[in-house]
């Protein structure tokens, strides 16, 4: 009788913890994971961790040309969630002075709510770096940056 119980036990966790972790999505696309339509964002601003440099952007074509490189891929939750150093660009998107999401980018990887995904298809390092040399070449030392 007692094992009865151990073994209806068991099955019925197993089956809660099946069902738990088959309702997390691993894969889903940018728009999704940050929680907004690109489409109504009308300005950005980028923050290069690297180099301490900001950029607001307001000009709808290079806006555009950012978030339109994000339509087309996935998003996969990494299976190591390990703290890392914190460099790439920090992403605000903003619509009518209104902040609507945010996220980190950097090579091969986007970070949300502190948690790492690889990006589907993988950008190539370039693309990574033109955003980077745009937001030095644009943007100014944000607050407590080191020149």
């Amino acid at each position: 009788m007692v094992t009865i119980k151990r073994l209806c036990v068991l099955v019925l966790g197993a089956f809660l913890l099946f069902g738990l972790t088959s309702c997390t999505p691993r894969e889903t696309t940018v728009e999704k994971l940050v929680g907004v339509n690109f489409d109504e964002v009308d300005a950005i601003s980028f923050f290069n961790g690297d180099s301490g440099k900001e950029y607001l952007c307001s000009d709808p074509e290079q806006i555009r040309g950012f978030l339109d490189q994000f339509k087309e891929v996935k998003v996969c939750l990494q299976d190591d969630q390990s703290p890392r150093a914190g460099e790439g660009i920090n992403v605000q998107l903003y619509h009518d002075s209104k902040m609507i999401g945010e996220f980190n980018y950097s090579e091969g990887m986007l970070v949300q709510d502190r948690r790492y995904y690889t990006i589907t298809p993988e950008f190539s390092p370039d693309d990574y770096r033109k955003w980077c040399d745009k937001i030095n070449e644009l943007g100014w030392l944000a607050p407590g940056g080191i020149e």
